[in-house]
């Protein structure tokens, strides 16, 4: 072998050194992880994952619509924002288990955040109260941000959320137009905390939990009550523009649930109505501007 054949060889097997080892550089990490496990029921069972790239990993095991793994993408910055809103809330602060099990038929939830080369992983039983109530949203963020009942087929209702102790009295639900409508969720408890939770297009992507004063949640229920909310119609979805946001409200009062869904160009929903969502905004005003 001559030396200029020697040369390209060698050059050859540099590149192919670098190639190699950028390659495995390259690989994405897993970032976010959600499973959902069974119940004595029919709760679905799956597992998502959430790559540093943006990809996202679907297995469906049973009671959801599709059980073949399925694959998405969301931005790498999103993932970003992802993991810095779970470190924000303090989920690397939190207990690794909140497994108490005072009744004994409920699923369990298991989440597990990366960041900077640490993983913290926290097993949640639907039924312990004991856990963070901002736990309990960030699952459910996880399945908001991926997409995820597009293959669970699982709708799950902002409105009967709980930790195991109580349900909000009021929810606000603020869905995406065709622009960059502002979408997130509301819920009040009726002790005055607030769960606000940034889906898009929004200052603070993630979970938050405030508090307000009691005062503020129930006048907004005194005065839903006296407009006539209960009384109004289950939607005002009619659309003349196709380009609008939907708006979902919840009122619990006792043993009474109502929930409302308002397409924002239906001119035929009650001023009140209107009224309604906006003094639920104004209870997280400086977060969701």
């Amino acid at each position: 072998m001559n030396k200029v054949k020697f040369a390209i060889l060698m050059i050859l097997g540099l590149m192919l050194s670098v190639a190699s080892v950028y390659a495995q550089e390259a690989k994405p990490n897993t970032a976010i992880t959600l499973e959902r496990t069974a119940c004595f029921g029919s709760c679905p069972i799956y597992t998502i994952k959430i790559y540093d790239n943006g990809d996202v990993v679907y297995h469906g095991d049973r009671f959801v619509m599709v059980t073949e793994e399925q694959k998405s993408q969301i931005d790498s910055e999103t993932v970003k924002r992802m993991v810095k809103a779970f470190e924000d809330a303090g989920y690397f602060d939190w207990k690794e288990a909140y497994n108490t099990q005072t009744v004994t038929d409920l699923p369990s939830v298991i989440t597990s955040v990366t960041s900077n080369g640490k993983t913290h992983r926290i097993v949640r039983y639907v039924g312990d109260g004991s856990a963070p109530l901002a736990l309990v949203f960030l699952e459910r963020w996880i399945d908001t941000m991926t997409n995820s009942n597009l293959w669970t087929g699982d709708q799950s209702n902002i409105a009967y959320i709980s930790n195991g102790m109580n349900r909000p009295i009021i929810t606000l639900q603020r869905d995406a137009c065709f622009g960059t409508c502002p979408v997130y969720t509301v819920a009040a408890f009726e002790d005055g905390t607030i769960v606000y939770t940034g889906i898009a297009h929004v200052k603070q992507l993630g979970v938050q939990v405030i508090k307000a004063d009691t005062l503020e949640v129930s006048v907004i229920l005194q005065k839903a009550q006296a407009l006539g909310y209960f009384d109004w119609q289950d939607s005002y979805t009619k659309q003349v523009m196709t380009d609008q946001a939907t708006v979902t409200s919840s009122i619990r009062m006792g043993d009474e649930l109502k929930q409302i869904v308002r397409y924002n160009g239906d001119s035929s929903a009650p001023v009140g109505l209107v009224w309604v969502e906006e003094s639920i905004d104004q209870l997280v005003m400086n977060v969701a501007g």
